[in-house]
């Protein structure tokens, strides 16, 4: 796929560009509307509209105000809203499963951010009657952490975003997804009682001790707030791959605020590594990011591993595509492999992917405001049972998303 994206990018880099919003600097802001499952929100509905409104907020103080003073104000907003997106990764999960719940996003007195509600036999019947989705909400949060940062990298290395804009809140939150990780390869604990109202508790405690827990041991007697103390030999050994692997993330030209290297066609190219947790183990990615002059594109090898064996995936999207005048499209392909029942020590596979794609229609807006035309957007996205970083099903699934997209000069 890199190489089909190499040589359609050398055919195309030595023609002008096509794109009007290029020429303009117009800057576009897709939202979600409706997601599928219609729920309020998915996680990639959330995601989505948080960056679109947190890039418009960013743009306009810095408009209002000095560089230093945005930069400061930039990284109060990240404080706050890094819990909040976090949270709500870990809120996805229960919606889509029809398990209702309270996000309380802001830390408490233990500097601790929750999502309650939720009562332990509930808890116990998601663990009892699908362990892969019970272990994807301990890792929700870190899930979307590094979804969002999969977008703001290709915004960034795409040129459709500035630093000043998006540099602090990528910067913060690459930092604090390794933080999170790392802190396990050191058995660093958080001390949190589990509070006497069941209703009350955070739903699973530490997000990585309680899913390397529940991966060895499914059938523990239940508790929520797991200590590295609690854990087995075998389980810190998994802690420490997770902690060590973590520091992936920081391999990342972006970070020294590099967005690529320019090529002798014209198009640039960009590249990073990338870590996660997934239902079954964990993943090690390598990412590709290519900018050319009349589309973006952004490839993927990507390894699981559970217990016992690596399992292979990669994909590709295409952004960008101009139809017509007013007519552009997004699609993305997606192929893997993963161990049978999203199983944790099995070394049999299934093949699965996905794949999505958006069509947007833009149309002017006469204003006297910056607001330059809008678009409507409509996607759709079939896979089939297995992972998918962001998506809110683990089962096979067809759905459909409705948005809009903003275009601002």
């Amino acid at each position: 796929m890199l190489i089909f994206s190499l040589l359609v990018c050398y055919a195309v880099g030595q023609n002008g560009s096509n794109n009007p919003d290029s020429l303009l600097h117009i800057k576009e802001y897709p939202f979600i509307i409706k997601d599928s499952p219609p729920s309020l929100f998915t996680m990639k509905q959330f995601n989505q509209n948080y960056l679109s409104l947190y890039r418009l907020s960013v743009n306009e103080l810095n408009r209002a105000v000095s560089p230093r003073v945005s930069a400061l104000i930039q990284v109060g907003m990240s404080l706050i809203t890094i819990p909040i997106t976090h949270e709500e990764g870990h809120r996805a999960i229960l919606t889509t499963n029809h398990i209702g719940s309270v996000s309380n996003p802001f830390f408490n007195e233990n500097l601790a951010a929750y999502v309650k509600g939720v009562s332990d036999q509930t808890l116990i019947q998601l663990r009892d009657t699908d362990l892969p989705t019970y272990i994807r909400l301990h890792t929700a949060g870190l899930e979307s952490d590094y979804s969002l940062l999969l977008s703001e990298s290709s915004l960034l290395n795409w040129g459709k975003e500035d630093f000043n804009v998006l540099g602090m809140e990528f910067f913060m939150r690459k930092l604090n997804l390794i933080a999170y990780y790392f802190t396990v390869a050191v058995n660093r604990d958080i001390e949190l009682e589990e509070e006497k109202n069941e209703l009350e508790r955070d739903i699973v405690g530490h997000d990585v001790f309680g899913a390397i827990r529940h991966l060895h041991q499914p059938d523990m007697p239940f508790y929520r707030y797991t200590q590295s103390k609690d854990l087995t030999t075998e389980e810190r050994r998994f802690a420490k791959r997770v902690g060590w692997r973590s520091l992936l993330n920081l391999i990342d030209p972006l970070l020294i605020t590099k967005t690529g290297w320019e090529m002798k066609n014209g198009c640039r190219v960009n590249g990073s590594l990338g870590y996660g947790m997934s239902p079954f183990g964990d993943y090690i990615d390598e990412h590709i990011w290519l900018k050319a002059r009349r589309f973006n594109s952004h490839v993927y090898l990507r390894q699981h591993q559970n217990k016992v064996r690596w399992f292979p995936a990669l994909g590709i999207q295409m952004s960008d595509i101009v139809l017509t005048e007013n007519l552009k499209t997004v699609f993305s392909l997606h192929g893997w492999m993963q161990p049978e029942k999203l199983d944790f020590t099995t070394s049999r596979s299934f093949a699965g992917g996905a794949v999505d794609g958006k069509l947007q229609y833009k149309f002017p807006v006469s204003t006297r405001s910056r607001l330059s035309a809008m678009s409507a957007d409509l996607g759709i996205i079939a896979k089939t049972k297995g992972f998918m970083t962001g998506e809110a099903k683990l089962d096979a699934h067809l759905g459909w998303y409705l948005g809009l997209s903003v275009f601002m000069e």
